[in-house]
Parts: structure tokens; C-alpha cells; sequence
């Protein structure tokens, strides 16, 4: 079982990015964004610098996520484990970097709002931290998915929109609901890729507590979910023209294929990037569903 953890490449650097995921980014804060614009309260300026940093912080919170597996690479010996933690050291402090250039821009956007974005910043900030930080570590204690839904979905939503427009409202709250989601989906995807990598390292993520099947489903579920419940938006006012929402459903059976697959099996390598996709291609005909909201 300690087989999959003998190969250091998902540590470079450019792995650990995960370009992929700057999808979260992108679509939620792109859709609080929309949504401020098509209100009439937009500010360029602020849009601008919201996005940046949406997209350093998602930068930074991909490149911090391997810090925690430290714990089982310091117990080995040999230029292997050598070389992989001078690796997920040095990620984690390109991390750090892109964190404190973000927190220069949300200042400058506190600044400009006001004391609460500082507040939703300062707990985003810190909640994130112990994602992988001690002594919380929410990726052993299996609560990884339900942190990025709030955190990297509900919370980019509400707070871009009320970095940009400058006032709150609680519709975004609902309105972020299928995007967060997603985000969701997006860190299943991982864990059910890692299984055996996670498993045989003592890493005790969602879907090695629950299990390799539960985890498909539960991922399945993540995925499929999102149209009932932005129908329902539609029903309560919340969504203009859920029609857009059909042309996401030519790529929603791409991952869902991929469930077939055992544990360990190459083709889960297809499954994040997949799911990025989908989630960007569902992200960009959400928000043109959302963007006359009032």
C-alpha cells in the first residue's frame, strides 16, 4: 500500500497549482461580480482587484493543501523524501506569497468598503489556514469539503459582490448555492483520484472515511444536484433564464463516466481537470442566468 506514495510528482509545483481549479475562481467571483454590475453597483477598479486576488488566494490555497501530508514524508529517510519535502516546502511558501499579495489588495478594497469585508477577510483568511494548518487540519478530520463549500464557494460569492457593489445582500447567499456546490465536487474529485495515495498515508479525507463507493456517489450526487436546486432558485425569483443552464449538460457525463473506475486506476487523473471544466462551462451559464437579478 505505500506504492502510491513513492511518486513526488504530484508535489511539483506545477501540478500542485491545479490550474484547473482557478475555475473556482473565476466563476465565483465572477458571479458575485455579474451580479453587482447588472444591479447597477459595479466598480471596475474594484472588480479588477477582486478577481486578482480570488485568483491568488485559490492559487495559494492549492499550493498550501500538500503542506499537511509533511506529517508522513518527515518519517522517511532517502533523497526521495528529501526531494518531496523540499517540494511541498517550497509550494507552501509560494504560498504565503500569493496570500500576503492578496491580503494587500483586500485592504485596499477594505479601504474603499468598509470594516466587515475586513471581518469576512480576516475569517476567510483564517479559516482557510487550517485547511492544512495546525492544529485543526480539516483535510485529516474529514471536513475538507464541507470547508470549501463555505469558504471557497458561499463566501467568494457573497463577499465579491459585497466588495464590489459595496452594500450586502442575502440573496447571493441562495444564489451562490450550485457554484459552492461544485466547488465541493471539485475537492471530491481529488480525494477520489489521491484514495489509495490517502488511505496507505493515514490521510483521513471525506472520501477515505466514507469509503471509495460512497465517495463516487456522493460525488455524483455533488454534480447532479445542482439543477434541481437552481430550478428552485428559478421558481423563488432567483434565476432569470434557467435555460442556459441545459448547454452544461453536454459535459456533466465526461466525469460521471469516469465513476466507473476502480481505486488507483490512471484514468481518475482525468477526473479533476474534468470537473474543473464542467464546473466553468456550468459556472459561465449560471451566471448568465443570474446576471438581471434585482
Amino acid at each position: 500500500m505505500d506504492k502510491p506514495n513513492l511518486n513526488p510528482d504530484k508535489y511539483s509545483f506545477a501540478k500542485a497549482l491545479r490550474p484547473f481549479s482557478f475555475s473556482v475562481a473565476l466563476i465565483t467571483c465572477g458571479l458575485g461580480i455579474a451580479v453587482a454590475f447588472s444591479k447597477g453597483e459595479g466598480d471596475i477598479a474594484s472588480a479588477v482587484a477582486v478577481m486578482i486576488a480570488g485568483i491568488l488566494l485559490q492559487a495559494a490555497s492549492n499550493l498550501a493543501n500538500d503542506h499537511a501530508d509533511l506529517h508522513f514524508w518527515n518519517g522517511k529517510t532517502g533523497q526521495l523524501a528529501e526531494q518531496v519535502i523540499q517540494q511541498i516546502r517550497r509550494n507552501f511558501a509560494f504560498a504565503g506569497l500569493f496570500a500576503l499579495v492578496a491580503t494587500a489588495i483586500g485592504l485596499w478594497l477594505v479601504w474603499k468598503t468598509g470594516w466587515p469585508l475586513f471581518l469576512m477577510g480576516l475569517f476567510g483568511v483564517t479559516a482557510g489556514y487550517f485547511y492544512t494548518g495546525e492544529p485543526v487540519v480539516y483535510k485529516h478530520l474529514g471536513l475538507g469539503v464541507p470547508a470549501v463549500f463555505l469558504l471557497t464557494g458561499v463566501l467568494m460569492v457573497s463577499g465579491s459582490y459585497y466588495a464590489v457593489a459595496g452594500v450586502w445582500d442575502n440573496k447571493l447567499l441562495w444564489v451562490s448555492i450550485p457554484v459552492s456546490l461544485l466547488t465541493a465536487a471539485l475537492l471530491v474529485s481529488n480525494e477520489i483520484r489521491d484514495y489509495l495515495e490517502d488511505q496507505s498515508s493515514s490521510i483521513r479525507t471525506l472520501t477515505v472515511r466514507i469509503g471509495f463507493d460512497v465517495g463516487r456517489i456522493f460525488y455524483a450526487v455533488l454534480l447532479l444536484s445542482v439543477y434541481p436546486i437552481s430550478y428552485y432558485l428559478y421558481l423563488n425569483n432567483l434565476l432569470i433564464n434557467p435555460a442556459y443552464l441545459i448547454f452544461s449538460l453536454l459535459l456533466i457525463w465526461q466525469p460521471i463516466k469516469l465513476l466507473k473506475c476502480s481505486p488507483g486506476d490512471c484514468e481518475l487523473n482525468k477526473l479533476p481537470p474534468m470537473t474543473g471544466c464542467f464546473f466553468l462551462v456550468f459556472g459561465i451559464c449560471f451566471i448568465l442566468s443570474v446576471i438581471r437579478l434585482s
